[in-house]
Parts: C-alpha cells; structure tokens; sequence
C-alpha cells in the first residue's frame, strides 16, 4: 500500500512539473535590436476563434524586412494558410518578395505560391512551416527533442530543416538565465540559432545569425 502510495505521488509531482512549463499561446508585442542600429518589432494577434496572425517589420543598415502569416492551431500544431515575406537588400539592391495560401483543389491540399517572377504549385503531404512560425511550433510541443526535422517554405520551394537541442545558461539583462537553444544544422558556413526561456513564458530572448559579410545577434528589449 506504501508503495502504491509512493508511486502516486511521484506521478502527481510530474503532472504538476509538466503544468507548471505548459505553454499557452497568447497576443503579445515583442522588441528586439542588434547593434548598433537594427530593430524588429514582432507582433502575434489573434484573428478569430482559431486563427491567428503574426507578423514583423525589421530595419537594419543592410536590409529591411516586412512578413506576415496567418495561421491555425490544431493539436498543439500550427497549420500555415497564407503568408508573405518581402526583403529589401542595400536599400533595394536586391528585393525578395514571396507571398502563398494554402487551398483544397481537387481533393489535395495544394500550396499556391510567387517568388520574384516565379509562380507555381506545391502539393503538400506534410505539415510545413515559415520563418515566422518556426520558433512558435518549437515552443509549443517540440521542446524535449534532442534533434528535430522540419518542412520549411522558403523562396518557392519546401526544404527540409534540421535542429539540434541543448540546455544552458546564458546571462541575459545581467541575469542568469536557463535556455533551451535551437541551432540548425547546415552543410554550408551559415549559422543560425535561437534561445527560448526554460520556463511557462517561453520567451525568445536571442538570435543569432551569420553568414557571408554579416553577423548578427538580435536580443530582446
């Protein structure tokens, strides 16, 4: 009977855990720079019932950058139903812009897509994400996985994206503070990777990007 007892508990004291780092989505207005003069504001709305939007507007000596998706929830899943991303390199040097909706044609699930002047089709199998709800997917229910593998919409096309894991702590706002980082793995000398807290909150506090002729890190205001 003790035992029993015993066992109870330690399974109540994990439910417990387990509520105490649940996630909930909710609205909020999220600031971030780079140094010395680079700037997003992040927003995350919700549009009904069950569909939300995000979006961000970011400006920096070497680019700008205006994006937008709207969304579902299902599951503990974000399901994508349109979007757009437009980039403005050295003031217009060199312009992105990209735009998609997901519809039902035929009995298939079909994404509808522009990049540049290019304009196609994509059937989809499965589940896919974009640069905004990529982070958000992540904090919802992929937290505990050492290696995770994604669909990823990017310049008119589906790639496979890879992350790794890893807990740590870094200091942030003079602080010490529990992370969980994600860094893609990438053949090429691109870096990418972003920090979420270890807590209900679930805050993206830092991300880091590097590349040819720049190096960026982006830290919450």
């Amino acid at each position: 009977m003790k035992m029993v007892k015993n066992i109870l508990i330690k399974l109540l004291l994990l439910f417990l855990s387990s509520q105490i780092f649940l996630f909930e989505i909710k609205p909020y207005e999220n600031y971030y720079s780079s140094k010395p003069s680079g700037s997003v504001e992040e927003k995350l709305e919700k549009v009904s019932e069950n569909v939300w939007k995000i979006s961000s507007i970011a400006k920096h000596p070497l680019f700008t950058l205006n994006q937008e998706s709207i969304f579902e929830i299902k599951n503990k899943t974000i399901v994508l139903k349109s979007g757009y991303r437009k980039l403005d390199v050295l003031g217009g040097i060199r312009k992105d812009y990209q735009n998609y909706k997901v519809v039902n044609l035929n009995e298939k699930k079909v994404l509808e897509f522009s990049f540049g002047k290019k304009n196609g089709t994509i059937e989809i199998f499965e589940n896919f994400y974009d640069n905004l709800t990529l982070q958000l997917q992540f904090k919802l229910d992929l937290l505990k996985q050492d290696q995770t593998r994604i669909d990823y919409f990017d310049k008119g096309k589906i790639k496979k994206k890879v992350f790794t894991m890893k807990s740590k702590e870094v200091f942030f706002n003079s602080n010490l503070v529990e992370v969980i980082e994600y860094e893609e793995s990438r053949e090429d000398k691109r870096y990418f990777a972003f920090q979420i807290t270890n807590d209900k909150e679930r805050n993206t506090i830092r991300v880091l990007q590097r590349g040819r002729g720049f190096n960026l890190e982006w830290e919450l205001d």
